[in-house]
């Protein structure tokens, strides 16, 4: 991520990079929860080195939401707002106007926070990508390709380039799709580029673009393909937003498209928005077959420790790299994560590297549309969120009986995804810091319940019930937490906070217990522990260092007893050796932080590994 204008253009280490991508996701929360935010109070609370970034990166995104709703913000306004920042305005609303502007066929994205694509002919690293002037091939508006004149470029990508070309004996526009890296290609790179049309070759269907010849030129290889003019999904989403019947019956039509070449034996494996473009009539056509293989056979073509396709949209099992388990299944994800954007406005998972958006898509449920855009229909989001289920049995077992649950619910018949263990399995994936908690808490209180009525040999009533009261209350705290940070307030802090008040619940219910050598201990751990899953190296720290300072408060409270008005010392015969567990607290921490970074290094090994 870098920023613009005057100041230059300045890489973001990862660290920093993370705290302007959580910045403009608290930004985003805020305008949707019904605020009016401002990019200067922002700017404000953030680090001096990051605001030309963060600036560039909430002006876009401001634009877009206030365009959503209807309004029309201009670059005089904002240079009123920002007359330090007229460069950077200007470039920002420049790449705004390109990104809007139909140029036939696919066109390029406007870059995007997050890195949401490794491939693929829309990628939002595509501006940074240079001219293949360099490499022999021809610029726009110049030279031959065989029979083809080249008239402009449409598009480029990680591995094509496609042009805008004209047919000369059969006068004829199409769009033409070379290999980027022309001559100098690979072995490899060609044998998939080739593959690419093979496959789209064999594929008769009104929705899929087809190909009309494939060939090479000068070592190039090539092929032509129907030009759609318009422009692809990706650039015309926003237009859905408000309409979601007319995204079922898109994501509808596509389905039965993705249906006829699993038919034909075809995955995809790259369905996005940025992959389906509209014609001039708003009829889709499926594109970009870059990424497809053939069903039952494991492609020689892909490369070991590479993941292709694109995190944000990409089914479980393909992001580990388990080509066993592809199977149709897996465009139904890349369906379901289509339509999830439409309604939306943002894909299901995003995050500010790739590898922390492919342990969300492993691990994690999107947020519901609705808690996103209220107005979504209840059915929809249910249909939405089967094909993101993270097994592929749980999901619709076909891309057509997809399609005949979209057209149920337009129609508005019964549909099959609501069922109860379906939304309970969903809400826990997406929240997993809450369900373990009111899970463990539920656990604790119905054995604290067996234990006061069959195994304490004399109870007492009044504290058996305050325990119980203490748990309720932890767990009421646990959910007032998750609805904070649902908001977007000051997400670090309030996990902070999060923290020492499961610390401070457990150090009360030990208290109250009157045992500080009890197995409860174990919780300063497990809490700890819990800590990490939000990949935070301080809040570990923190959370261990509490931790400490709770355990000790305890067992000074219970050592500390008044004699003859006065405090003695009296360490407890059965608490053996209390330093050890302190120490083991420590390198409890210790570990969970090694870890954390340890995966934080193969993070930015990843952002920053060149292309295969």
């Amino acid at each position: 991520m870098s920023g613009g204008g005057p100041e230059g253009n300045v890489e973001l280490s990862l660290s920093r990079a993370r705290s302007v991508n959580r910045l403009c996701d608290r930004y985003e929360a805020a305008w949707r929860a019904g605020e009016r935010p401002t990019i200067a109070t922002y700017l404000e609370a953030s680090d001096p080195d990051e605001r030309s970034a963060l600036f560039r990166e909430l002006l876009a995104l401001e634009v877009e939401l206030r365009r959503e709703q209807g309004e029309d913000p201009t670059v005089d306004e904002y240079l009123a707002q920002f007359a330090d920042r007229q460069a950077l305005i200007a470039v920002v609303f420049s790449q705004i106007e390109t990104a809007s502007a139909p140029t036939g066929g696919a066109l390029r994205a406007m870059p995007t926070r997050g890195r949401p694509g490794l491939l693929g002919p829309d990628s939002p690293d595509a501006e940074t990508l240079p001219h293949p002037a360099a490499d022999g091939s021809p610029r726009d508006g110049l030279g031959m390709i065989g029979d083809y004149e080249l008239l402009e470029e449409l598009a480029r990508g990680g591995m094509g380039v496609v042009y805008k070309a004209r047919h000369r004996g059969l006068k004829r526009l199409v769009a033409l799709k070379m290999i980027l890296s022309g001559s100098m290609a690979t072995v490899e790179e060609r044998e998939r580029f080739l593959r690419e049309a093979e496959l789209a070759a064999n594929l008769d269907h009104p929705n899929i673009v087809p190909i009309y010849e494939v060939h090479e030129h000068e070592g190039r290889p090539f092929f032509s393909m129907k030009l759609v003019e318009g422009s692809s999904l990706a650039k015309q989403a926003a237009r859905f937003r408000d309409d979601p019947r007319a995204a079922a019956r898109l994501v509808s039509t596509l389905a039965r498209a993705v249906h006829y070449a699993h038919g034909c034996g075809f995955l995809h494996c790259d369905l996005k928005p940025s992959n389906v473009l509209l014609d001039g009539q708003g009829k889709p056509y499926l594109t970009d077959f870059g990424l497809a293989r053939r069903t039952g056979v494991d492609s020689s073509l892909s490369i070991s420790g590479t993941i292709l396709g694109t995190p944000s949209y990409m089914a479980p099992e393909q992001a580990t790299g388990s080509r066993s388990r592809l199977g149709p299944a897996m465009d139904v994800y890349g369906l379901g994560a289509i339509l999830y954007e439409l309604l939306t406005g943002r894909p299901p998972f995003r995050a500010a590297t790739i590898v922390e958006t492919v342990v969300q898509v492993l691990e994690r449920d999107p947020p519901t549309p609705r808690n996103l855009r209220p107005g979504i229909p209840r059915g929809l989001e249910s249909i939405c969120l089967k094909c993101l289920e993270k097994s592929p049995k749980d999901r619709y077992a076909t891309a057509e009986a997809l399609a005949d649950e979209l057209d149920n619910y337009l129609r508005g018949d019964d549909i099959e995804a609501t069922g109860i263990l379906s939304r309970l399995r969903r809400w826990n994936r997406r929240e997993p810091e809450l369900t373990a908690r009111l899970g463990g808490l539920a656990i604790v209180a119905v054995l604290t319940q067996y234990n006061y009525l069959f195994l304490t040999p004399e109870p007492s009533f009044s504290i058996h019930y305050l325990i119980q009261a203490v748990l309720a209350l932890w767990a009421a705290s646990a959910v007032v937490f998750q609805v904070l940070l649902r908001r977007g307030c000051r997400s670090d802090r309030v996990r902070v906070l999060w923290s020492a008040s499961d610390l401070l619940f457990l150090t009360l219910e030990l208290k109250l217990l009157g045992r500080v050598e009890t197995t409860l201990l174990v919780g300063y751990p497990l809490l700890i522990a819990a800590s990490g899953l939000w990949w935070r190296v301080p809040l570990v720290w923190i959370t261990t260092v509490m931790a400490m300072v709770a355990y000790g408060a305890l067992y000074l409270d219970s050592a500390l007893q008044w004699q003859a008005g006065q405090l003695a010392w009296k360490p407890r015969a059965s608490l053996q050796y209390p330093n050890i567990f302190l120490v083991a607290l420590v390198l409890t921490g210790y570990i969970i932080v090694r870890q954390i970074k340890r995966i934080l290094a193969l993070s930015r090994y990843y952002e920053h590994r060149g292309e295969p």
